[in-house]
């Protein structure tokens, strides 16, 4: 019995130490585990503080920086221009050309720097300009996503447009001298020193009116030209944030159900989700290549109002440093249409989604702060891409230019048989691209308007983008610029949509198939009604189609002219031998 007693303690007592040993370790896993979530978090809680103040604290600084170092390179400019113009004048004065050795030269020398600080002058008056309005108008966009609330394009634009205005006035008033500042002239040299001063004032002020007036007038046009594009885009990011804020909503009522809820609804809207990111990619791709298609055009109104010439192997180390000036202020320019269409939008879409909300606990209200973040990350890694997708869309292009050179006496025939509507936008996207079949894309720059870095839509960063000329570029621009057109042709219904979808399908496999047609032997190219976003092949497009062989044959010559291997399709001349004839 004792035995029995001795062995149940000591199973006891083992018991109790394995427990006790047990619970130790358990509770040192716990700890380990807690530990470790708690340094997970703890991790996640520095990256997004990291990522907030890239997007925030870091890019509103390097925007201010930018900002004040263009507002002293243009109170510099104003200085040296009103210093340069009161020399000029003082040398034409008899009385100061008998101080001179070679007066002629010493002319000649002040013309030349008249000259290089009017150039100084007006590309910092185009700095300034660009890098107020990118921040003026991010700070609007700010605003007016936090509060859902977007106030009109026109009062927008007063607000920006008059602060701009305001801190270029105030510079140039500040900078402008009206005196000489010659501490070593007296009497009657600093009266006169002083009278050439104020002509020089005036002659500058009436500068400043004159490159404000028009720079105002070549940013007007190139705003114009990006107009219908920025709008498309700004629909686009609302159809994102709206699809973000019903999947979110959908989500949470799911989550106070069951697991399996959730899985059916993730499955449903992960499809629709998509096709949202592909539209926004689509219209933020088309917007930035419409901008860089209208460059050169925004670039000869900046030679012609700066007289900086653009080309960098031919002009000096002083116009290199204004061209990067210049080139700096576009990248800022497509940075902010891009930021205020996706602002646009998502303030639209956080309104409607701010209503729905109203009468939720304010935690749900709270989260749709995070769907601004998705958008925004997402806008970011499709910009990142954009220079990427510039091979497909130009042989996505050239193509589709073989076709429809080939096909244009088709497309002709077809319209004057009255059926011109059914084609809607494509028809007029054929005809325009046919009627360029002369036309040999060139040698252009990209997005980056010849900088080898762009700021990010969202965040500090930058992005590495190829500063090299190519004939992509061009055939990209040359596509941007087509399309651009039949845009503003078909702003809405059945025409815009069957445009957005084919600029979808250029980005991946194009708008082309070749098939058989019924009735006809061997291949034929024609126009995949799906791939413009219609629900079948529309025989309308198989009856435009042309022969396989026809259309190689015309991608073959377009290919040619590209690398400069065609030749001359002109005879030459017949030449009679003398004498010449009299006639009758």
């Amino acid at each position: 019995m004792k035995a029995n007693v001795a062995r149940l303690t000591a199973h006891i007592g083992a018991a109790k130490a394995s427990v006790k040993a047990a619970t130790k370790k358990a509770n040192s896993a716990s700890e380990a585990r807690g530990a470790s979530v708690l340094k997970d978090i703890a991790k996640a809680m520095h990256a997004a503080k990291k990522a907030s103040q890239a997007k925030f604290a870091k890019l509103y600084k390097k925007m201010a920086d930018d900002r004040k170092t263009a507002d002293k390179n243009l109170q510099a400019s104003v200085v040296n221009i009103n210093d340069k113009i009161a020399k000029q004048a003082a040398l034409a004065d008899a009385r100061f050309s008998k101080t001179v050795k070679d007066i002629k030269a010493a002319k000649a020398e002040a013309a030349a720097e008249v000259g290089a600080a009017r150039k100084s002058f007006a590309t910092s008056i185009a700095a300034v300009t660009a890098a107020v309005k990118d921040q003026e108008t991010r700070l609007a966009g700010e605003i007016q996503v936090v509060s859902g609330e977007v106030i009109s394009t026109k009062a927008s634009q007063l607000r920006v447009n008059r602060r701009t205005q305001a801190e270029l006035k105030r510079i140039s008033k500040l900078a402008n001298d009206r005196n000489s500042k010659s501490v070593r002239a007296r009497g009657k040299l600093r009266a006169t020193l002083n009278m050439y001063k104020r002509a020089a004032h005036e002659e500058v002020k009436e500068l400043d009116g004159l490159f404000k007036a028009k720079l105002a007038k070549v940013r007007k046009q190139a705003s114009a030209d990006a107009l219908a594009a920025a709008r498309d885009l700004s629909k686009a990011s609302q159809k994102m944030y709206g699809k973000l804020a019903y999947n979110q909503l959908q989500m949470t009522a799911a989550n106070g159900k069951n697991a399996a809820a959730i899985e059916r609804y993730s499955a449903s809207s992960a499809a629709k989700l998509k096709s949202a990111k592909n539209e926004l990619n689509a219209r933020l791709t088309t917007l930035a290549n419409t901008v860089a298609s209208n460059q050169k055009k925004f670039e000869r109104g900046i030679e012609v109002l700066t007289g900086v010439q653009r080309n960098y192997a031919k002009v000096g180390k002083a116009d290199r440093a204004l061209l990067r000036a210049q080139t700096k202020a576009m990248g800022q320019d497509l940075n902010k249409k891009i930021v205020r269409a996706i602002q646009i939008g998502e303030a639209r879409a956080r309104g409607i989604a701010n209503k729905a909300r109203a009468n939720l606990a304010k935690t749900k209200q709270a989260l749709l702060v995070e769907i601004s973040e998705r958008v925004e990350a997402t806008a970011n890694k499709i910009f990142k891409t954009i220079q990427g997708n510039h091979k497909a869309i130009a042989d996505n292009y050239l193509s589709l230019k073989a076709y429809a050179v080939t096909a244009h006496s088709l497309v002709k025939a077809y319209v004057i048989k009255g059926k011109g509507k059914n084609l809607s936008s494509m028809g007029d996207l054929l005809n325009s691209v046919a009627s360029l079949s002369a036309v040999s894309a060139t040698k252009q720059e990209g997005i980056g308007a010849g900088a080898n870095k762009l700021p990010s839509v969202f965040n500090v960063r930058n992005i590495k983008v190829k500063n090299s000329v190519s004939k992509i570029n061009g055939l990209v621009n040359e596509y941007s610029t087509v399309c651009n057109g039949v845009r503003m042709r078909n702003p809405m219904g059945l025409g815009k949509y069957l445009l957005m979808k084919a600029e979808a399908s250029m980005m991946g496999k194009g708008i082309l198939q070749v098939d058989k047609v019924e009735g006809h032997a061997g291949n034929w190219v024609f126009v995949n009604g799906r791939a413009i976003g219609l629900s079948n092949k529309l025989k309308d497009f198989e009856s435009l189609a042309v022969r396989m062989a026809h259309y190689e044959s015309s991608l073959a010559k377009l290919t040619a002219s590209l690398s400069g291997k065609v030749k001359s399709i002109m005879k030459k001349p017949y030449k009679v031998a003398p004498p010449e004839y009299q006639g009758k």
